[in-house]
């Protein structure tokens, strides 16, 4: 069977992005036949379901980079140029342009521009195909792409060149977003060029022409979560924990005095004895022991319907079909669909169409061999 051929050009286009293309400060975008054959087959047949560019930064400064592109195969010759190419572009072939080495020309740049050291590593391929669509992704870690200044991370510096002046990405098409993630223990505070935030995840949406510097994304530490990325706890320092159990102990032994003294007459303080109630006058109550099955019911009471969605999905790998949800809290389509799409646009969850159901995924998950159970 002869590949289609606009499907092949498509999945040789990288994304069909503007990215660098050598070092030196000279980036140019894909050849404009490749560009505009992607932008025509988009247009007239919808094969190229989009491409996801998602940034998740880290801690130490570094970001973790997912770029992911689904594709629909809509007949046999789609499909066979698709498995083709799947497994080239799973074993590195340098001769599929949807590779790692346009990243690694433009850290080069941003390392000369920023005067930060920086590295591509940690390079995973993934592809999959079912129910009809094929998904390609590329995943890394880019060293020391984000800015972090005292208590705060920054997007920003690492997207410029010539001094400022232009950037290697400057534009996503009309089926490409970029995403950029709020990091664990962090909140957002602020952005520029007016992008959308959800949860404090920013998102731009193509067609879009970024002018140099207009990617400028900063979060901040989040002062309710401790050092450890515990909610309200931090470490305290030994002459504290020394302090703290003095306090304890003096006030354990005020109490036990305080219940110990007696009258003159050898009794014992009718004040005192109150707070200490003979062992005789709370007889036990005996009763079985919880079960797990209990344990777990009474932990369902207490989370709520969005944090009951989340442990699903974490219970079934990260990812569930929106059918099963519905059965498995036994709620109605409608108010599972409602309650789906408000965490969606929240940023809890990502909802992913396919073939005529939802495939509903916890943020990050990797969605590869997804084939219909």
């Amino acid at each position: 069977m002869r590949p289609h051929p606009a499907l092949l050009v498509a999945l040789l286009s990288l994304l069909a992005l503007g990215v660098v293309a050598g070092t030196g400060g000279a980036h140019q975008g894909p050849p404009a036949s490749v560009g505009t054959t992607v932008a025509d087959r988009t247009a007239n047949g919808s094969h190229l379901n989009g491409t996801t560019i998602s940034l998740t930064p880290q801690r130490d400064g570094d970001v973790r980079w997912n770029v992911t592109t689904r594709f629909s195969l809509d007949t046999e010759n789609e499909t066979a140029a698709f498995e083709r190419l799947r497994r080239d572009f799973e074993r590195g072939r340098s001769d599929v342009r949807y590779s790692v080495d346009a990243f690694r020309a433009a850290a080069e740049l941003a390392q000369q521009e920023t005067g930060r050291e920086m590295e591509i590593r940690n390079v995973e391929r993934t592809a999959g195909t079912g129910n009809g669509t094929g998904q390609l992704s590329l995943t890394f870690v880019w060293t020391n792409f984000s800015r972090t200044s005292g208590s705060q991370v920054v997007i920003h510096d690492a997207f410029l060149l010539d001094g400022g002046n232009s950037t290697w990405l400057w534009e996503l098409k009309d089926d490409q977003r970029l995403v950029i993630r709020k990091p664990d223990g962090y909140e957002f505070l602020s952005s520029n060029g007016g992008p959308e935030v959800r949860a404090g995840t920013v998102y731009y949406e193509g067609p879009k022409t970024f002018t140099p510097g207009e990617i400028d994304v900063t979060y901040r530490h989040d002062s309710t979560t401790g050092p450890n990325g515990r909610d309200g706890f931090e470490l305290v320092s030994l002459p504290g924990v020394v302090g703290l159990l003095l306090v304890v102990g003096v006030g354990g032994a005020g109490v036990y005095v305080l219940a110990q003294r007696r009258t003159d007459d050898g009794t014992v303080d009718a004040a005192a004895a109150e707070d200490v109630p003979p062992a005789e006058d709370v007889p036990p109550t005996p009763g079985p022991a919880p079960g797990p099955d209990d344990t777990d019911e009474r932990d369902l009471e207490l989370l709520s319907d969005e944090e009951r969605v989340e442990r699903l999905l974490r219970e079934n790998g990260g990812r569930m079909k929106q059918a099963d949800i519905v059965t498995e809290t036994n709620w109605s389509n409608a108010k599972v669909s409602q309650l789906l799409s408000s965490m969606d646009e929240e940023g809890r969850v990502d909802k992913l169409r396919i073939g005529r159901e939802n495939l509903i995924t916890l943020p990050d998950e990797d969605v590869t061999d997804f084939d219909d159970e």
